[in-house]
């Protein structure tokens, strides 16, 4: 059992003894109970001994279910891997508004947050923030050998595909100015996201001459995925290859600076997409209308679709995660059979 004494010239209580349920007994080393009133040393005493009852009760959940959701959030940016700058600033978000409510009713804490923080968010806006949620609460629970939560998805509907014909892709192309038309080639005939394409290293972990292979790092779903490459595509990276002097290592990409494009995933950027403004102009030229940098990913699924490859194939080429991320890429496949079947006479 734990008992209390008084200590020194200020008169403090002092907490020390044993904790025992069973044949489970916790060791209580002495410490102060900051307090030289014997009743306020005794309420502590009483609730310290409960907090350590439960403990050898519960095991880890009990200390867990003491903490608050800021724990999981401070457990979620320590890991090993560290989320980019966009679930970053997420997480500031929801421990501003629900960080001081307890761990132990995640789904009540993620019921307030979406009340009091995502009324008018677009429902793919608001699941984000509840993977993130997610994530940091079962990253914590893993650290104390707890079972994961799973808060229930926001149903969304992100069905733009939009897509150009191969005449005006390749207008388009020429369009942009020389040292980024290989950066949208690749995008073009390879599909990964922008900021994959423009973060790509030479090398057997990158883009790979000799082997024609490239390796792209989609780290929004922490997926990597090694890819051949299209003879486009090495078109026009040899060049830059040997002009570089055959690199095994490095950016591929640089700005008209001769410097690596900045990584808006780890530090956000005034403006947003270092190629916006160059897409805006190369549009301008090309008479090319509502059509994002992102859209040139959707324009390489959905060729691939009418090109007969499989939803599962381009799943993991282009690195999503479900099938259900590239499902609305099936409708074109449909619309191109449609077309085809029309031309018989």
């Amino acid at each position: 059992m734990l008992t209390i004494r008084r200590r020194g010239k200020n008169g403090n209580f002092y907490i020390r003894g044993s904790v025992a349920l069973g044949d489970k007994r916790i060791e209580v080393k002495e410490f102060s109970s900051g307090s030289c009133n014997a009743d306020a040393a005794s309420h502590l005493m009483a609730e310290y001994e409960t907090r350590l009852r439960n403990q050898l009760m519960f095991g880890p959940a009990a200390l867990v279910a003491e903490g608050v959701n800021a724990d999981a959030f401070n457990s979620y940016l320590s890991k090993a891997k560290p989320p980019g700058a966009s679930d970053i600033l997420r997480i500031g978000k929801l421990n501003a508004h629900i960080g001081e409510m307890s761990i132990r009713e995640p789904k009540q804490a993620w019921d307030q947050f979406r009340r009091t923080y995502l009324t008018g968010h677009d429902p793919a806006g608001q699941d984000r923030y509840r993977a993130v949620f997610q994530a940091a609460v079962n990253v914590h629970h893993e650290l104390h050998n707890l079972a994961p939560i799973k808060i229930k998805g926001i149903p969304f509907v992100n069905q733009r595909v939009r897509f150009l014909s191969k005449v005006d892709r390749d207008r388009l192309i020429a369009s942009y100015t020389p040292h980024v038309q290989p950066i949208i080639t690749m995008l073009a005939f390879q599909g990964p996201r922008v900021q994959t394409a423009l973060q790509i290293q030479w090398g057997v972990n990158g883009v790979d001459i000799s082997r024609e292979a490239i390796r792209l790092n989609h780290s929004k779903n922490a997926v990597t995925q090694s890819v051949p490459m299209h003879q486009r595509v090495k078109a026009v990276l040899l060049p830059i290859w040997k002009a570089q002097g055959e690199p095994t290592r490095g950016h591929v990409f640089l700005n008209r600076f001769g410097k690596p494009y900045q990584d808006t995933r780890v530090a956000p950027i005034p403006g947003g997409n270092p190629l916006k403004r160059q897409h805006a102009t190369a549009c301008t030229r090309a008479v090319i209308e509502d059509f994002t940098v992102h859209d040139w990913r959707h324009h390489w699924a959905s060729h691939c679709v009418m090109a007969g490859i499989d939803l599962i194939t381009i799943m993991h080429m282009g690195g999503w995660k479900s099938l259900r991320m590239v499902q609305r890429y099936a409708t074109v496949g449909v619309d191109h059979m449609r077309e085809s079947i029309n031309k018989l006479s």
